[in-house]
C-alpha cells in the first residue's frame, strides 16, 4: 500500500512540476531559516553555560540612579566569611589606564625578542578557578595565583611568545621592565561564550606584595567585578535581601547613604552569570553584551517566516482540491476506505515535508559561513544535529504537513463516489474563506517585517548620521598606554608626519568607557554630580572640533592647568549643579577619595562621548599632572591615508621602537557602538525579503489554481465584451481587499512594537508614517503584479478554445 502511495506521491510530484516546486522552496527556506535563528539563539542563550556550578555563580552590581557592574575588592571575600550561603567568591579587575580605560600591556620574551601589545589582562584573586572553572594545560593554577608575579597564560597567548613548549617558568618582560614575571601557569583559551576573555592573569598578591594603599582596594572604591558561588538550593534573591543590613558595618556612609540603601533605592543586586550576556547593559560590563530584545526579533521574524510558508503549503494542498475530484471518486468507487483517502493525503504530505528537511540541512550546510558572518558568530551546522533541534524541526515538519492535508482529505471524504462522477462542481468544494483568512494572515506577517525593518533602518541611519557635537572623521587613535618616555616628544614626532593636521594626548576617547567621580560646586557642597573625567592636552578642542560656549581650554602656558587644578565642563554638567556665570567659580573634585580644589576655566558644548543609547552626562576635562594619557588622536587628510598612517607609524617607532604601533579610527569604534542594531538590520532586511518572496510565491500557486477553474468563466467575459484591463482588476480585486484589510490589522500592531522598540535609545527619530505607505505601495503593488503576470496569459489567450468542450 504504501508502495502505491509512493508511486501515486510522485508522480504527481512531477506532473505539477511548478507547484511541487514552490512547496519544497517555500518549506526549505522556512526551515533553514527556523533552524538557523534557533540555533543562533541557543547560541547566545548558553553564555557562560559551560562553567561548573553555572547556575550557582552570581556577579554583584551595583544598583542606583547610575547602576554599574562594579563593586568594593573586599566585598567578595567579607561575604564568604559571613554567610554559610556563599561556598566561594572572587574579585577581579581588568589591567586599566589612566581614566580607566583597558589597558594593553607590552609583554616581551626577551630570549626570542618576541613582543606583543596584550589587551585583556586580569588582576584576580588567589580563588578565581575555585569560581571558574577554566581548564589547566600546564602548571598549577591554585600555586599560581599565590605566587608573587606569576603570570597565567592562555594557551594561544603562550604560544605567541614561547610556541608550543611548556613555558612554565619562563620569563617575560612587563611594560619594559625586564623579567618582571615568571609564567607559572597555562589554561584553555577562554571559549568565545563568555561574558568576559581574558589572555593573562596576574595575582592582587603581586600589587598587596608592594603595600598597595591606594583606597582602590579598599571598601570605599567600587571598582572591582565581584562574583559569588552559592551553595546548591540556595535562593538567591532572599540571599540578596539580607546585603543591605550586612553591609553597613563595613560601609563609612553617612545615614541618608545607608538609609537609602535599607530602602532598597540603592541596593547591591545579585546577577546569575549566565543571564549577564543578554539581560544586562549598565556601566563597566566587561565585554559588550547581547540583545534579549533582538533575539526576540529574529525569533518573531522566524515563526513569521515558518507561519507564511505552512499557510502556503495549506493553501495549496486546499486549492489543488479540486483538481483531485475525480481520482478521489474512482478510488472510492474501486473499494478505497475514508482512511485509505486520508492516509494517502497524509503521505503525500508528509514526504513532501521531509524531503524538504532533508534538502534544507543540505542548504545550511552550504551557507553556514555566511550566516555565521552576518551574525558574528560561531554556529556549526554540525551543532545542528541535536537532540533538541531535530526533535523541534521534526516537529515543526509534521504538523505542518498534517495541518495541510487534513482539510483536503476530510472535505473531498465528504462526499461519495457518485457525486464526484456524476460531475461535482467545483464551487461546491468550499474552502475559499479559509485560504482567505490565511492569506491575510500571511499579508499581516509580511507587513510587519517590511515595515519594522524601514524603522529600524531610519534609526540606525539618524543614529549614523546624528551631530554628535564633535567632527569624527579621519581621526586617527594610537594606543600609547604602555608608551616609557617622554610624550610630548612622541606628540611632537607624529606632529611632523605627511598628512597630519592635528595631534592630541588624552586619557578617553569618545565610544570608549570613562570613570567617574563626584564633582560639587564650593558654594553648594550638599549638591554633588557624578561626571566622567577625560585627561587632555591643549589642542584637544582642535582635533576633536570641541565647540567652546565660554572661557578658554586648557593651557600649559597656565600653571593652574599644568598643576590639574583647571577644570573644563560640559553644559550638563554646569546646568546639573545648577551653575551660573560659571567661569571662575570653584570647584571640588573627589579624585579616588582624595579632593582636587580647582577653578571652572571653561564650558564647552555637550558632546556624546558615549552611545546615543544615553544621555549626554556630565564631563570634567582636566591636565593630568603624572601619567595620564592613553590615547594620541591625530586628525589626518583623507587623501593618500594608507601613505599618512605609514608615516605616523614610523615616527612613533623612531621615539618607541620596542612597542607595537596599534591603531583605529575613531568613527569605526563609534559605529561598533551600533553593532547590534546594524547587525539586527541587516537579520529583518533579509527575512523580510524572504517573507515577501514567499507570500507572493504562495500567491502564484493559489492565483495558477484559480486561473484554471476559472478558465471559461474569464473566456466567456471576454465574449461578452470585457476588457482585459477590466478582466484583470476583477482578478486582483479581492486580493488587494485582502491586503488592505491586512494593512489594519498589522499597522497599529506595528506601531505598538516599534515604539517600544525605540523606547531603548534616548535619541531616536520616532515613527515616520511615511514608512507605512512605502509599506503599502510595495505590498500592494507585489501582489498586483504577481496576479498580472500569472493572469496574463490566460487573459490574452483565444476564448474559443477554452469554450469548445461546452
Amino acid at each position: 500500500m504504501y508502495r502505491s502511495y509512493f508511486k501515486f506521491t510522485w508522480r504527481g510530484m512531477l506532473r505539477q512540476k511548478l507547484q511541487t516546486s514552490f512547496h519544497l522552496l517555500g518549506l526549505i527556506v522556512a526551515f533553514c531559516v527556523c533552524g538557523f535563528i534557533y540555533s543562533h539563539i541557543k547560541y547566545e542563550s548558553s553564555y557562560d553555560s559551560f562553567l561548573d556550578n553555572a547556575d550557582d555563580i552570581y556577579r554583584v552590581a551595583w544598583m542606583s540612579e547610575n547602576p554599574q557592574t562594579r563593586t568594593p575588592h573586599p566585598m567578595a571575600q567579607a561575604l564568604v566569611n559571613d554567610f554559610p550561603e556563599v561556598i566561594d567568591a572572587v574579585s577581579i579587575s581588568p589591567i586599566y589606564g589612566s581614566g580607566l580605560t583597558k589597558a594593553t600591556v607590552l609583554l616581551k620574551n626577551e630570549k626570542e625578542n618576541i613582543t606583543f601589545d596584550e589587551p585583556n589582562g586580569y588582576f584576580v584573586d588567589s580563588t578565581f578557578f575555585d569560581v571558574f572553572s577554566f581548564k589547566s594545560i600546564h602548571g598549577s593554577v591554585k600555586k599560581a595565583l599565590q605566587t608573587t608575579w606569576g603570570i597565567i597564560l592562555t594557551k594561544s597567548t603562550a604560544e605567541k611568545y614561547f610556541g608550543e613548549a611548556n613555558p612554565v617558568g619562563e620569563r617575560l618582560s612587563f611594560n619594559g621592565m625586564e623579567d618582571m614575571l615568571e609564567v607559572a601557569a597555562v589554561v584553555e583559551d577562554t571559549p568565545k561564550n563568555s561574558h568576559f576573555r581574558f589572555n593573562f592573569l596576574i595575582s592582587y598578591v603581586s600589587l598587596k606584595s608592594l603595600q598597595f594603599n591606594d583606597p582602590w582596594m579598599s571598601w570605599d572604591d567600587f571598582g572591582h567585578f565581584n562574583y559569588l558561588k552559592l551553595a546548591p538550593g540556595t535562593d538567591a534573591k532572599a540571599f540578596e535581601a539580607k546585603i543591605p543590613d550586612w553591609a553597613p558595618k563595613y560601609l563609612d556612609w553617612g545615614e541618608e547613604s545607608l538609609a537609602s540603601l535599607k530602602a532598597g533605592d540603592l541596593r547591591f543586586e545579585l546577577q546569575p552569570v549566565q543571564s549577564i550576556h543578554l539581560h544586562s547593559n549598565i556601566r563597566w560590563e566587561l565585554e559588550a553584551n547581547g540583545s534579549y530584545s533582538y533575539l526576540l526579533i529574529y525569533g518573531i521574524s522566524a515563526l513569521f517566516i515558518l507561519l507564511i510558508s505552512i499557510i502556503n503549503f495549506v493553501n495549496l494542498n486546499t486549492a489543488k482540491a479540486a483538481q483531485r475530484l475525480k481520482e478521489v471518486g474512482v478510488k472510492k468507487t474501486l473499494g478505497a476506505y475514508k482512511s485509505q483517502v486520508f492516509s494517502q493525503f497524509i503521505f503525500e504530505a508528509l514526504f513532501t515535508t521531509f524531503l524538504a528537511l532533508v534538502l534544507s540541512f543540505l542548504t545550511m550546510y552550504l551557507l553556514e559561513a555566511p550566516f555565521n558572518q552576518l551574525v558574528n558568530g560561531n554556529i556549526s551546522v554540525a551543532n545542528l544535529f541535536q537532540t533538541d533541534i531535530i526533535l523541534l524541526l521534526l516537529s515543526i515538519a509534521i504538523v505542518t504537513a498534517s495541518i495541510s492535508a487534513i482539510y483536503p482529505s476530510l472535505y473531498l471524504n465528504s462526499f461519495e463516489a457518485g457525486q464526484i462522477l456524476k460531475g461535482l462542481k467545483t464551487t461546491r468544494l468550499g474552502g475559499t474563506n479559509i485560504r482567505n483568512g490565511l492569506l491575510a494572515v500571511q499579508f499581516v506577517a509580511a507587513i510587519l517585517m517590511i515595515s519594522g525593518s524601514i524603522i529600524i533602518k531610519n534609526q540606525i541611519t539618524f543614529l549614523k548620521n546624528k551631530d554628535l557635537g564633535f567632527k569624527q572623521e579621519n581621526l586617527l587613535v594610537v594606543e600609547v598606554d604602555n608608551f616609557q618616555g617622554d610624550m610630548e616628544v612622541m606628540k611632537t614626532s607624529v606632529q611632523k608626519s605627511a598628512g597630519v593636521l592635528d595631534v592630541s594626548l588624552v586619557s578617553n576617547v569618545p565610544g570608549g568607557q570613562f570613570n567617574q567621580h563626584a564633582i560639587y560646586a564650593e558654594t553648594n557642597p550638599s549638591l554633588r554630580v557624578d561626571a566622567s573625567e577625560m585627561f587632555i592636552d591643549d589642542d584637544l578642542a582642535a582635533t576633536l572640533g570641541l565647540n567652546l560656549l565660554e572661557g578658554r581650554m586648557l593651557s600649559k602656558e597656565f600653571s593652574a592647568d599644568s598643576s590639574g587644578t583647571a577644570f573644563v565642563l560640559n553644559e550638563t554638567a554646569i546646568r546639573e549643579l545648577n551653575m551660573v556665570d560659571p567661569i571662575g567659580k570653584q570647584l571640588h573634585w573627589e579624585n579616588n577619595e582624595k579632593l582636587v580644589k580647582g577653578t571652572i576655566v571653561g564650558v564647552v558644548k555637550d558632546f556624546n562621548y558615549n552611545s546615543l543609547h544615553v544621555p549626554v552626562r556630565p564631563i570634567i576635562m582636566m591636565v593630568p599632572t603624572s601619567f595620564g594619557y592613553n590615547y594620541l588622536v591625530a586628525k589626518v587628510s583623507p587623501v593618500n591615508l594608507k601613505e599618512t598612517i605609514l608615516n605616523v607609524e614610523s615616527n612613533f617607532k623612531a621615539v618607541f621602537p620596542d612597542g607595537g604601533f596599534t591603531y583605529r579610527f575613531l568613527d569605526d569604534q563609534i559605529e561598533r557602538l551600533y553593532s547590534e542594531e546594524t547587525r539586527t538590520l541587516k537579520i529583518t532586511t533579509l527575512l523580510s525579503a524572504i517573507s515577501i518572496f514567499l507570500a507572493c510565491g504562495g500567491l502564484l500557486g493559489i492565483i495558477s489554481i484559480v486561473i484554471k477553474q476559472r478558465v471559461k468563466e474569464i473566456s466567456i467575459r471576454k465574449i461578452m465584451g470585457a476588457s482585459a484591463s477590466q478582466i484583470l482588476w476583477l482578478m486582483n480585486l479581492k486580493y488587494l481587499l485582502i491586503a488592505g484589510v491586512s494593512l489594519l490589522i498589522a499597522v497599529p500592531v506595528s506601531v505598538y512594537f516599534m515604539k517600544d522598540w525605540l523606547s531603548n535609545f534616548t535619541y531616536q527619530i520616532g515613527i515616520d508614517p511615511l514608512a507605512y505607505v512605502l509599506t503599502a505601495i510595495a505590498v500592494l503593488f507585489l501582489i498586483g503584479f504577481t496576479i498580472t503576470l500569472i493572469s496574463m496569459k490566460t487573459v490574452k489567450s483565444n476564448p474559443v478554445n477554452a469554450l469548445r468542450s461546452e
